[in-house]
């Protein structure tokens, strides 16, 4: 019964379409937009694709995969290295879904790339057609495997897409490769324009949508192109919320998003196709890429989020503003997403206000209603514990609410996560005052009860408020050990230490914290002083 009860509140949330689609990719049936298409062009009739080499070739990218390492068959993904040169299977079964994917990405072709370009040294060169032809001779389209995921191959398209353009001149000299290589891009465009993932939605159907619109203008597909572009502006719509944030409300897919659209104006203004409203949502989302990461050493860890996965937020500027002069613009309160940021000297607090994410898609969202990260002079002093996996045993330890700065009674979960993916009852957040230097919230959760949290930030830390009439409540807190000392005193409400919590700033890097509950009844007063 509880199972059942699990799947109706799931359900329920979600559109009709998603669940249709979900059938239609059950049955082996095409998800796609309609439009066959077109055949392959000859080679002389590609078009040239612009590429963004401030991020392709930022050094904090490439540093993720060491070239010569890779050229001696050891390739690491997510902290886990494996030996492999491209011969064999294409999955590792001790390795998670996760770092299986991004093997298929194909991302470490860019550090060979740069190497080649740098250096002239031709097995840099050999390296990849090494490794783009093994794929094509280890994994058929008819064996099926995350290779032929969707998601996998929108962003495999377009780094091989990119690659393909940086070196077109040194791979054509080799033209079986060349044909190899781009029939293979064909045929995997194909194949993704006839399953989108439209029972999913979100993120990844935008990189479908996005990689289809910029295969279109390489392959010369107008009339796939003009389809593609007008569902992908009406994903914009949608996804980019009018604060600029995008609506899974997670400060890594915000950036990934922030590239998306990047890209295609890039394509689409070098292509003499520029679109207004296509280049009028990168201000916006810049602003809050900017705005949430400022003077800090690394991306906020709200809802699903690391730091090693998004392209840097430097490489994101320095792309915006080469392409399009556009510079990024401070923003303290995002209210259509919920994130508010309070100053105070070198200190700098995050507060998330907001909604747990898509009615439809909160795939991504933790138990982190009213939560908050404390950064001094950029360095993270109170944080949230962060997302180490997404296929693993303690998936629901990093996304329930004790693994927040934030608060709960009774022991109830603030919304009911399930599996990896699902959310069934969640919590709800309504701001009721914010300034400069404080904000008044308050949060209903998956059973109804409602907890108001008052935050202020002063010039040595924080005070903070917590009252639910009638209920027991538990606050918590995780402290990085550092160079700042921390100081909790509850001026209601008992305080201990409950030992050390994971923590996983980085996707697959895990160390503890310090962690800490404040309970009592009805009223937590506390503070959190840092000297």
């Amino acid at each position: 019964m509880n199972k059942l009860f699990l799947y109706w509140h799931t359900v329920r949330n979600m559109k009709l379409s998603q669940v249709y689609y979900r059938i239609v990719k059950k049955l082996g049936l095409r998800s796609s937009l309609g439009v066959h298409p077109a055949p392959m062009p000859r080679k002389e009739q590609l078009s040239v694709v612009a590429g963004v080499p401030e991020l392709d070739c930022d050094p904090d990218f490439l540093n993720r995969f060491p070239a010569d390492e890779i050229l001696a068959g050891k390739l690491t993904f997510l902290y886990e290295s494996e030996v492999f040169d491209g011969n064999g299977s294409w999955s590792f079964p001790n390795q998670t879904p996760l770092w299986n994917y991004n093997l298929h990405y194909f991302e470490f072709l860019f550090s060979l790339t740069a190497k080649f370009r740098e250096t002239g040294d031709m097995q840099y060169l050999g390296g990849i057609k090494a490794y783009i032809s093994r794929w094509i001779a280890h994994n058929p389209q008819s064996a099926g495997g995350p290779g032929w995921d969707a998601y996998p191959i929108a962003l495999r398209l377009i780094n091989w897409l990119e690659c393909y353009m940086q070196l077109r001149e040194a791979l054509c000299q080799d033209g079986e490769f060349a044909q190899l290589m781009l029939h293979s891009m064909y045929d995997q465009y194909v194949f993704l324009a006839n399953h989108l993932e439209k029972d999913l939605l979100g993120n990844h159907y935008f990189e479908d949508l996005k990689t289809l619109v910029i295969c279109a203008v390489f392959f010369g597909d107008d009339r796939l192109f003009g389809k593609a572009l007008k569902e992908w502006k009406l994903q914009c719509r949608e996804q980019i919320l009018p604060d600029g944030m995008h609506f899974e409300l997670s400060p890594m897919y915000h950036k990934i998003i922030l590239e998306d659209v990047l890209r295609v104006a890039v394509v689409l203004k070098h292509a003499g196709k520029s679109d207004p409203e296509v280049e009028g949502y990168l201000q916006p989302i810049l602003d809050v890429a900017y705005s949430l990461e400022e003077g800090l050493e690394r991306v906020p860890l709200f809802n699903d989020c690391g730091n090693n996965v998004a392209k840097s937020l430097q490489a994101l500027i320095r792309a915006a503003d080469h392409h399009f002069g556009i510079y990024p613009q401070y923003k303290p309160h995002l209210p259509d997403s919920g994130y508010y940021i309070l100053k105070q000297g070198e200190w700098k607090l995050i507060v998330d206000a907001g909604q747990p994410g898509p009615k439809y898609l909160p795939g991504h969202a933790h138990c982190d209603a009213m939560s908050f990260e404390l950064f001094c002079a950029g360095k993270p002093v109170l944080v949230n514990c962060g997302t180490y996996a997404y296929q693993c045993a303690d998936r629901l330890v990093y996304k329930n609410t004790a693994a927040h700065n934030t608060v709960m009674r009774s022991g109830i979960e603030q919304s009911q996560c399930w599996g990896s993916f699902r959310m069934a009852r969640r919590a709800s957040v309504v701001v009721k005052q914010v300034d400069d230097h404080s904000i008044s919230m308050e949060m209903r959760d998956q059973k109804g009860g409602t907890i108001c949290r008052r935050i202020t930030l002063e010039s040595t830390g924080l005070r903070i408020q917590d009252t639910c009439e009638g209920q027991t409540l538990q606050a918590y807190l995780h402290c990085v050990p550092g160079e700042s000392k921390v100081t909790i005193t509850a001026d209601s409400g008992s305080l201990c230490r409950i030992g050390d919590m994971p923590y996983a700033p980085d996707y697959g890097k895990r160390e503890e914290v310090p962690t800490y509950c404040i309970e009592g009844m009805q009223t937590l007063a506390y503070g959190v002083t840092v000297s």
